[in-house]
Protein backbone atom coordinates (compact mmCIF):
# COMPACT_ATOMS: atom_id res chain seq x y z
CA UNK A 1 0.00 0.00 0.00
CA UNK A 2 1.21 3.57 -0.79
CA UNK A 3 1.54 6.04 1.68
CA UNK A 4 -0.10 9.45 1.29
CA UNK A 5 3.98 10.91 1.95
CA UNK A 6 5.25 8.25 -0.72
CA UNK A 7 2.35 8.92 -3.57
CA UNK A 8 3.57 12.84 -3.34
CA UNK A 9 6.93 12.00 -4.17
CA UNK A 10 6.40 9.73 -7.04
CA UNK A 11 4.13 13.10 -8.31
CA UNK A 12 6.59 14.91 -7.37
CA UNK A 13 9.24 12.34 -9.75
CA UNK A 14 6.97 13.71 -13.10
CA UNK A 15 8.19 17.30 -12.03
CA UNK A 16 9.60 19.99 -14.76
CA UNK A 17 11.97 21.01 -12.82
CA UNK A 18 15.31 18.92 -12.97
CA UNK A 19 16.29 19.79 -9.07
CA UNK A 20 12.47 18.72 -7.40
CA UNK A 21 12.67 15.36 -9.34
CA UNK A 22 16.06 14.69 -7.80
CA UNK A 23 14.64 15.29 -4.40
CA UNK A 24 11.74 13.16 -4.15
CA UNK A 25 13.99 10.30 -5.49
CA UNK A 26 16.41 11.25 -3.12
CA UNK A 27 13.65 11.11 -0.17
CA UNK A 28 12.37 7.86 -1.55
CA UNK A 29 15.86 6.24 -1.40
CA UNK A 30 16.09 7.76 2.72
CA UNK A 31 12.63 6.19 3.43
CA UNK A 32 14.03 2.68 2.15
CA UNK A 33 11.65 -0.07 1.64
CA UNK A 34 8.66 1.49 2.83
CA UNK A 35 8.92 3.24 -0.62
CA UNK A 36 8.21 -0.41 -2.43
CA UNK A 37 4.97 1.34 -4.09
CA UNK A 38 7.59 3.99 -5.75
CA UNK A 39 9.42 1.56 -7.67
CA UNK A 40 8.03 1.80 -10.84
CA UNK A 41 8.15 5.43 -11.28
CA UNK A 42 11.58 5.39 -10.08
CA UNK A 43 12.68 2.80 -12.76
CA UNK A 44 11.47 5.07 -15.11
CA UNK A 45 13.49 8.28 -13.45
CA UNK A 46 16.53 5.42 -14.24
CA UNK A 47 15.90 7.20 -18.25
CA UNK A 48 15.93 10.74 -16.98
CA UNK A 49 17.41 13.36 -19.06
CA UNK A 50 19.51 14.68 -15.74
CA UNK A 51 22.17 12.36 -15.02
CA UNK A 52 21.58 13.20 -11.08
CA UNK A 53 18.13 12.36 -11.22
CA UNK A 54 19.28 8.76 -12.35
CA UNK A 55 21.34 8.22 -10.20
CA UNK A 56 19.26 9.36 -6.75
CA UNK A 57 16.66 7.31 -8.63
CA UNK A 58 19.39 4.06 -9.20
CA UNK A 59 20.10 4.76 -5.34
CA UNK A 60 16.13 4.25 -4.11
CA UNK A 61 16.04 1.30 -5.97
CA UNK A 62 18.86 -0.40 -4.54
CA UNK A 63 17.54 0.67 -0.91
CA UNK A 64 14.12 -0.12 -1.25
CA UNK A 65 15.23 -3.89 -2.08
CA UNK A 66 14.33 -7.02 -3.26
CA UNK A 67 11.39 -5.55 -4.68
CA UNK A 68 13.52 -2.94 -7.06
CA UNK A 69 14.91 -6.11 -8.61
CA UNK A 70 12.70 -6.77 -11.86
CA UNK A 71 12.73 -3.12 -12.91
CA UNK A 72 16.37 -3.23 -12.57
CA UNK A 73 16.55 -6.41 -14.59
CA UNK A 74 14.62 -4.90 -17.39
CA UNK A 75 16.55 -1.81 -17.57
CA UNK A 76 19.89 -3.69 -18.16
CA UNK A 77 18.05 -3.80 -21.46
CA UNK A 78 18.56 -0.11 -22.15
CA UNK A 79 20.71 1.25 -24.80
CA UNK A 80 22.47 4.29 -22.27
CA UNK A 81 24.88 3.20 -20.80
CA UNK A 82 24.58 5.10 -17.46
CA UNK A 83 21.25 3.78 -16.92
CA UNK A 84 23.18 -0.15 -17.36
CA UNK A 85 25.65 1.14 -15.16
CA UNK A 86 23.21 2.88 -12.10
CA UNK A 87 20.74 -0.12 -12.38
CA UNK A 88 24.01 -2.56 -11.65
CA UNK A 89 25.24 -0.54 -8.80
CA UNK A 90 21.45 -0.55 -7.27
CA UNK A 91 21.39 -4.48 -7.90
CA UNK A 92 24.76 -4.79 -6.36
CA UNK A 93 23.71 -2.59 -2.99
CA UNK A 94 20.71 -4.92 -2.54
CA UNK A 95 23.27 -7.84 -2.82
CA UNK A 96 21.79 -11.52 -1.95
CA UNK A 97 18.41 -10.30 -2.14
CA UNK A 98 18.76 -9.42 -6.19
CA UNK A 99 19.13 -13.37 -6.67
CA UNK A 100 16.64 -13.65 -9.16
CA UNK A 101 18.81 -10.95 -10.84
CA UNK A 102 22.24 -13.52 -11.70
CA UNK A 103 21.05 -14.49 -15.38
CA UNK A 104 20.60 -11.02 -16.31
CA UNK A 105 23.64 -10.27 -14.56
CA UNK A 106 25.50 -13.41 -16.25
CA UNK A 107 24.51 -11.93 -19.46
CA UNK A 108 25.79 -8.22 -18.28
CA UNK A 109 28.93 -10.14 -18.25
CA UNK A 110 29.24 -9.94 -21.94
CA UNK A 111 27.78 -6.17 -22.29
CA UNK A 112 29.68 -4.73 -25.28
CA UNK A 113 31.06 -1.92 -21.97
CA UNK A 114 34.05 -2.70 -20.36
CA UNK A 115 32.49 -1.03 -17.35
CA UNK A 116 29.27 -3.13 -17.33
CA UNK A 117 31.11 -5.98 -17.55
CA UNK A 118 32.90 -4.93 -14.34
CA UNK A 119 29.65 -3.91 -12.67
CA UNK A 120 28.27 -6.97 -13.70
CA UNK A 121 30.82 -9.19 -11.65
CA UNK A 122 30.74 -6.78 -8.36
CA UNK A 123 27.14 -6.99 -8.04
CA UNK A 124 27.51 -11.70 -8.54
CA UNK A 125 29.87 -11.48 -6.16
CA UNK A 126 27.38 -9.21 -3.53
CA UNK A 127 24.97 -11.74 -4.12
CA UNK A 128 27.65 -14.66 -3.51
CA UNK A 129 26.85 -18.16 -3.45
CA UNK A 130 23.63 -17.75 -4.99
CA UNK A 131 24.80 -17.03 -7.72
CA UNK A 132 27.12 -19.78 -8.70
CA UNK A 133 25.19 -20.54 -12.13
CA UNK A 134 27.07 -17.72 -12.99
CA UNK A 135 30.53 -19.55 -12.50
CA UNK A 136 30.73 -20.21 -16.27
CA UNK A 137 30.19 -16.68 -17.60
CA UNK A 138 33.19 -15.86 -14.78
CA UNK A 139 35.50 -18.08 -16.63
CA UNK A 140 35.07 -16.29 -19.38
CA UNK A 141 35.13 -13.02 -17.67
CA UNK A 142 38.72 -13.99 -16.41
CA UNK A 143 40.10 -14.07 -19.91
CA UNK A 144 38.50 -10.64 -20.54
CA UNK A 145 40.94 -8.17 -22.72
CA UNK A 146 40.23 -5.67 -19.56
CA UNK A 147 41.98 -5.90 -16.51
CA UNK A 148 39.24 -4.53 -14.31
CA UNK A 149 37.25 -7.06 -15.44
CA UNK A 150 38.74 -9.79 -14.67
CA UNK A 151 39.98 -8.34 -11.08
CA UNK A 152 36.43 -7.94 -10.38
CA UNK A 153 35.72 -11.92 -11.81
CA UNK A 154 38.62 -13.05 -9.79
CA UNK A 155 37.08 -11.22 -6.65
CA UNK A 156 33.24 -12.39 -7.36
CA UNK A 157 34.41 -16.10 -7.67
CA UNK A 158 35.79 -16.25 -4.17
CA UNK A 159 32.46 -16.31 -3.14
CA UNK A 160 31.08 -18.90 -5.17
CA UNK A 161 32.73 -21.78 -2.98
CA UNK A 162 34.60 -24.84 -3.79
CA UNK A 163 33.31 -24.76 -7.31
CA UNK A 164 35.35 -21.51 -8.64
CA UNK A 165 38.40 -23.02 -7.17
CA UNK A 166 39.66 -24.71 -10.63
CA UNK A 167 38.96 -21.34 -12.47
CA UNK A 168 40.73 -19.15 -9.99
CA UNK A 169 43.84 -21.28 -10.36
CA UNK A 170 43.84 -20.72 -13.67
CA UNK A 171 43.78 -17.12 -12.72
CA UNK A 172 46.99 -17.20 -10.65
CA UNK A 173 48.87 -17.35 -14.16
CA UNK A 174 47.53 -14.19 -15.26
CA UNK A 175 50.05 -12.02 -16.92
CA UNK A 176 48.79 -8.71 -14.93
CA UNK A 177 49.90 -8.72 -10.77
CA UNK A 178 46.39 -7.45 -9.80
CA UNK A 179 44.34 -10.23 -10.95
CA UNK A 180 46.61 -12.75 -9.71
CA UNK A 181 46.40 -10.83 -6.33
CA UNK A 182 42.79 -11.04 -6.62
CA UNK A 183 42.86 -14.40 -7.26
CA UNK A 184 44.75 -15.66 -4.53
CA UNK A 185 42.58 -13.47 -2.03
CA UNK A 186 39.45 -15.38 -3.60
CA UNK A 187 41.17 -18.39 -2.91
CA UNK A 188 41.55 -17.46 0.34
CA UNK A 189 38.31 -16.27 1.71
CA UNK A 190 36.96 -19.92 0.17
CA UNK A 191 38.99 -21.47 2.77
CA UNK A 192 39.80 -24.76 4.03
CA UNK A 193 37.81 -26.36 0.91
CA UNK A 194 40.59 -24.51 -1.75
CA UNK A 195 42.86 -27.08 -0.93
CA UNK A 196 42.78 -28.45 -4.72
CA UNK A 197 44.57 -24.73 -5.50
CA UNK A 198 47.69 -25.79 -2.71
CA UNK A 199 50.08 -26.54 -5.50
CA UNK A 200 48.99 -23.57 -7.51
CA UNK A 201 49.67 -20.99 -4.49
CA UNK A 202 52.89 -22.66 -3.71
CA UNK A 203 54.41 -21.79 -7.33
CA UNK A 204 53.29 -18.09 -6.66
CA UNK A 205 55.07 -17.98 -3.41
CA UNK A 206 58.17 -19.33 -4.98
CA UNK A 207 58.19 -16.96 -7.83
CA UNK A 208 56.03 -13.61 -7.97
CA UNK A 209 56.26 -10.63 -6.56
CA UNK A 210 56.04 -9.41 -3.40
CA UNK A 211 52.73 -8.53 -3.04
CA UNK A 212 51.33 -11.17 -4.37
CA UNK A 213 53.44 -13.60 -2.63
CA UNK A 214 52.30 -12.10 0.25
CA UNK A 215 48.54 -12.63 -0.25
CA UNK A 216 49.30 -16.48 -1.55
CA UNK A 217 50.70 -17.10 1.98
CA UNK A 218 47.97 -15.57 3.85
CA UNK A 219 45.20 -18.19 1.20
CA UNK A 220 47.56 -21.23 2.09
CA UNK A 221 47.19 -20.35 5.62
CA UNK A 222 43.58 -20.03 5.54
CA UNK A 223 43.10 -23.56 3.85
CA UNK A 224 45.08 -24.59 7.12
CA UNK A 225 45.98 -27.94 7.72
CA UNK A 226 45.06 -29.42 4.43
CA UNK A 227 48.20 -27.48 3.32
CA UNK A 228 50.66 -29.21 4.88
CA UNK A 229 52.36 -29.71 2.00
CA UNK A 230 53.38 -26.30 1.18
CA UNK A 231 55.16 -25.97 4.61
CA UNK A 232 58.94 -26.60 2.76
CA UNK A 233 58.03 -23.33 0.61
CA UNK A 234 56.55 -21.15 3.20
CA UNK A 235 59.65 -22.06 5.77
CA UNK A 236 61.59 -20.52 2.82
CA UNK A 237 59.61 -17.45 2.54
CA UNK A 238 60.49 -17.26 6.18
CA UNK A 239 63.94 -15.67 3.98
CA UNK A 240 62.38 -13.60 1.59
CA UNK A 241 63.20 -9.71 1.60
CA UNK A 242 59.87 -8.43 1.93
CA UNK A 243 59.10 -8.09 5.42
CA UNK A 244 55.54 -9.03 4.54
CA UNK A 245 55.95 -11.89 2.85
CA UNK A 246 57.82 -13.79 5.92
CA UNK A 247 55.31 -12.31 7.72
CA UNK A 248 52.64 -13.63 6.23
CA UNK A 249 54.31 -16.63 6.01
CA UNK A 250 54.68 -17.25 9.50
CA UNK A 251 51.05 -16.99 9.89
CA UNK A 252 50.46 -19.35 7.95
CA UNK A 253 52.51 -21.78 9.18
CA UNK A 254 51.01 -21.72 12.63
CA UNK A 255 47.62 -21.99 10.90
CA UNK A 256 48.62 -25.20 9.24
CA UNK A 257 49.97 -26.45 12.75
CA UNK A 258 51.28 -29.53 13.56
CA UNK A 259 52.51 -30.31 10.28
CA UNK A 260 54.64 -27.19 10.35
CA UNK A 261 55.71 -27.86 13.74
CA UNK A 262 59.56 -29.70 12.55
CA UNK A 263 60.26 -27.21 9.78
CA UNK A 264 59.53 -24.15 12.49
CA UNK A 265 62.24 -25.83 14.94
CA UNK A 266 64.73 -25.48 12.11
CA UNK A 267 64.27 -22.62 11.46
CA UNK A 268 64.73 -21.06 15.20
CA UNK A 269 68.69 -21.50 14.57
CA UNK A 270 68.37 -18.97 11.64
CA UNK A 271 70.82 -16.33 11.71
CA UNK A 272 68.29 -13.72 11.25
CA UNK A 273 66.79 -12.13 14.28
CA UNK A 274 63.32 -11.63 12.48
CA UNK A 275 63.02 -15.27 10.56
CA UNK A 276 63.77 -16.29 14.54
CA UNK A 277 60.91 -14.50 16.06
CA UNK A 278 58.29 -15.30 13.30
CA UNK A 279 58.68 -18.89 14.01
CA UNK A 280 58.41 -18.37 16.86
CA UNK A 281 55.38 -16.83 16.98
CA UNK A 282 54.01 -19.30 14.51
CA UNK A 283 54.48 -22.35 17.40
CA UNK A 284 52.97 -20.31 20.01
CA UNK A 285 50.23 -19.67 17.59
CA UNK A 286 49.90 -23.55 17.25
CA UNK A 287 49.94 -23.89 20.81
CA UNK A 288 50.04 -27.60 22.48
CA UNK A 289 50.60 -29.05 19.48
CA UNK A 290 53.81 -27.59 19.83
CA UNK A 291 55.27 -29.04 22.07
CA UNK A 292 58.12 -30.88 20.43
CA UNK A 293 59.20 -26.99 20.09
CA UNK A 294 59.51 -26.87 23.84
CA UNK A 295 63.27 -27.09 24.06
CA UNK A 296 64.14 -25.25 21.63
CA UNK A 297 62.36 -22.10 22.71
CA UNK A 298 63.59 -22.58 26.15
CA UNK A 299 67.05 -21.85 24.50
CA UNK A 300 65.61 -19.01 22.76
CA UNK A 301 65.45 -17.78 26.49
CA UNK A 302 68.39 -16.75 26.15
CA UNK A 303 68.40 -14.98 22.80
CA UNK A 304 67.88 -11.57 23.27
CA UNK A 305 66.45 -10.82 19.75
CA UNK A 306 63.39 -12.90 20.84
CA UNK A 307 63.08 -14.35 24.19
CA UNK A 308 60.09 -12.51 25.40
CA UNK A 309 58.47 -14.31 21.67
CA UNK A 310 59.49 -16.81 23.20
CA UNK A 311 58.55 -16.74 26.88
CA UNK A 312 54.78 -16.18 24.90
CA UNK A 313 55.08 -19.22 22.83
CA UNK A 314 55.58 -21.57 25.85
CA UNK A 315 52.85 -19.87 27.74
CA UNK A 316 50.46 -20.65 24.64
CA UNK A 317 52.31 -24.29 24.44
CA UNK A 318 50.93 -24.16 28.62
CA UNK A 319 51.18 -27.25 30.36
CA UNK A 320 52.71 -28.99 27.68
CA UNK A 321 55.29 -27.06 28.08
CA UNK A 322 56.59 -28.11 31.56
CA UNK A 323 59.71 -28.85 31.01
CA UNK A 324 60.76 -25.29 30.06
CA UNK A 325 60.00 -24.66 33.65
CA UNK A 326 63.17 -24.34 35.15
CA UNK A 327 64.37 -21.48 32.81
CA UNK A 328 61.72 -19.37 33.46
CA UNK A 329 62.66 -20.01 36.60
CA UNK A 330 65.40 -17.93 36.00
CA UNK A 331 64.02 -15.36 33.37
CA UNK A 332 61.49 -14.51 35.84
CA UNK A 333 63.84 -13.22 38.37
CA UNK A 334 65.43 -10.72 35.77
CA UNK A 335 63.94 -7.30 35.46
CA UNK A 336 61.69 -5.75 32.58
CA UNK A 337 59.56 -7.58 29.96
CA UNK A 338 60.69 -11.05 29.83
CA UNK A 339 60.11 -11.47 33.92
CA UNK A 340 56.47 -10.62 32.79
CA UNK A 341 56.32 -13.13 29.86
CA UNK A 342 57.97 -15.90 31.69
CA UNK A 343 55.93 -15.34 34.95
CA UNK A 344 52.54 -15.45 32.46
CA UNK A 345 54.18 -18.71 30.89
CA UNK A 346 54.89 -20.10 34.07
CA UNK A 347 51.23 -19.38 35.11
CA UNK A 348 49.69 -21.28 31.92
CA UNK A 349 52.04 -24.52 32.47
CA UNK A 350 50.33 -24.71 35.79
CA UNK A 351 50.77 -27.19 38.34
CA UNK A 352 54.27 -28.32 37.21
CA UNK A 353 55.68 -24.59 38.27
CA UNK A 354 53.64 -24.62 41.90
CA UNK A 355 56.72 -26.24 43.52
CA UNK A 356 59.35 -23.62 42.06
CA UNK A 357 57.01 -20.62 42.71
CA UNK A 358 56.67 -22.06 46.13
CA UNK A 359 60.39 -21.89 46.95
CA UNK A 360 60.54 -18.55 45.24
CA UNK A 361 58.12 -17.34 47.55
CA UNK A 362 60.38 -17.77 50.68
CA UNK A 363 64.03 -17.39 49.47
CA UNK A 364 63.16 -14.54 46.62
CA UNK A 365 62.96 -10.48 46.85
CA UNK A 366 59.86 -8.47 46.47
CA UNK A 367 60.68 -8.42 42.78
CA UNK A 368 60.26 -12.20 42.66
CA UNK A 369 57.34 -12.74 45.06
CA UNK A 370 55.35 -10.39 42.86
CA UNK A 371 55.83 -12.41 39.33
CA UNK A 372 55.44 -15.71 41.83
CA UNK A 373 52.46 -14.43 42.91
CA UNK A 374 51.18 -13.58 39.71
CA UNK A 375 52.01 -16.91 38.27
CA UNK A 376 50.75 -18.88 41.06
CA UNK A 377 47.49 -16.71 41.05
CA UNK A 378 46.94 -17.94 36.98
CA UNK A 379 47.09 -21.41 38.40
CA UNK A 380 44.32 -20.93 40.74
CA UNK A 381 42.85 -23.61 42.56
CA UNK A 382 45.39 -26.20 41.18
CA UNK A 383 48.03 -24.04 43.01
CA UNK A 384 46.84 -25.02 46.99
CA UNK A 385 49.62 -26.66 47.79
CA UNK A 386 51.29 -23.28 48.38
CA UNK A 387 48.27 -22.05 50.40
CA UNK A 388 50.85 -21.49 53.57
CA UNK A 389 53.36 -19.58 51.64
CA UNK A 390 50.84 -17.35 50.45
CA UNK A 391 49.41 -16.83 54.20
CA UNK A 392 52.61 -16.00 55.09
CA UNK A 393 53.09 -13.27 52.06
CA UNK A 394 49.74 -11.60 53.69
CA UNK A 395 52.31 -10.01 56.25
CA UNK A 396 55.03 -9.10 54.16
CA UNK A 397 55.66 -5.69 54.53
CA UNK A 398 55.08 -4.73 51.05
CA UNK A 399 51.79 -3.63 50.55
CA UNK A 400 52.18 -4.78 46.77
CA UNK A 401 52.94 -8.56 47.88
CA UNK A 402 50.20 -8.53 50.22
CA UNK A 403 47.62 -7.48 47.64
CA UNK A 404 48.63 -10.01 45.48
CA UNK A 405 48.32 -12.87 47.81
CA UNK A 406 44.77 -11.85 48.52
CA UNK A 407 44.52 -11.87 45.14
CA UNK A 408 45.87 -15.32 44.55
CA UNK A 409 44.05 -16.96 47.47
CA UNK A 410 40.47 -15.37 46.04
CA UNK A 411 41.48 -17.51 42.73
CA UNK A 412 41.63 -20.96 44.92
CA UNK A 413 38.23 -20.54 46.09
CA UNK A 414 37.46 -23.21 49.16
CA UNK A 415 41.10 -24.43 48.78
CA UNK A 416 42.40 -21.34 49.97
CA UNK A 417 40.29 -22.52 53.74
CA UNK A 418 43.80 -23.10 55.66
CA UNK A 419 44.66 -19.10 55.20
CA UNK A 420 40.84 -18.21 56.43
CA UNK A 421 42.17 -16.22 59.91
CA UNK A 422 44.81 -15.31 58.06
CA UNK A 423 42.46 -13.40 55.84
CA UNK A 424 40.15 -12.03 58.28
CA UNK A 425 43.13 -10.29 59.39
CA UNK A 426 44.15 -8.70 56.32
CA UNK A 427 40.02 -7.07 56.72
CA UNK A 428 41.97 -4.82 58.97
CA UNK A 429 45.05 -3.94 56.83
CA UNK A 430 45.62 -0.49 55.97
CA UNK A 431 45.90 -0.82 52.09
CA UNK A 432 42.47 -0.68 50.79
CA UNK A 433 43.58 -3.04 47.81
CA UNK A 434 44.62 -5.89 50.33
CA UNK A 435 41.04 -5.41 52.49
CA UNK A 436 38.94 -5.59 48.99
CA UNK A 437 40.85 -9.20 48.48
CA UNK A 438 40.88 -10.15 51.14
CA UNK A 439 36.81 -9.89 51.43
CA UNK A 440 36.64 -11.58 47.98
CA UNK A 441 38.49 -14.35 48.92
CA UNK A 442 36.50 -14.86 52.21
CA UNK A 443 33.61 -14.80 49.70
CA UNK A 444 34.61 -17.31 47.95
CA UNK A 445 35.34 -19.22 51.00
CA UNK A 446 31.55 -18.85 52.46
CA UNK A 447 29.73 -19.67 49.69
Amino acid sequence: MTTPEVQRLIDRLADKDADVRRSAAEALGKIGPQAEGAVKALAKALRDENKHVVFDAAFALGRIGAASVPQLVDALKENEVEVRRRSLEALRMIGHRAVDAVPALAHALRDTAGEIRCYAAEALRKIGRAAKDAIPELMLALKDEKVDVRRAAAEALGDMGVEAVGPLCKALADKDPNVRFDAAHAIGRIGPAASGAVPALMEVLKNDVASVQTIAAEALGNIGPAAEVAVPVLTRALTANDPNVRAAAAKALGRIGKGAVNALIEVLSDGDARVRRRAVMALGQIGQDARDAVPALAELLNDEAVRIQAADALREIGVAAAAAVPKLMEVMQEDGEVSRAASDALGAIGTAAVQPLRKALVAGNTHIKLRSLSALGAVGESASTAVSELEKCLSDEDERVRFNAARALEKMGERARPAEAALKKALQDEDEDVRYWAGEALKKLQS
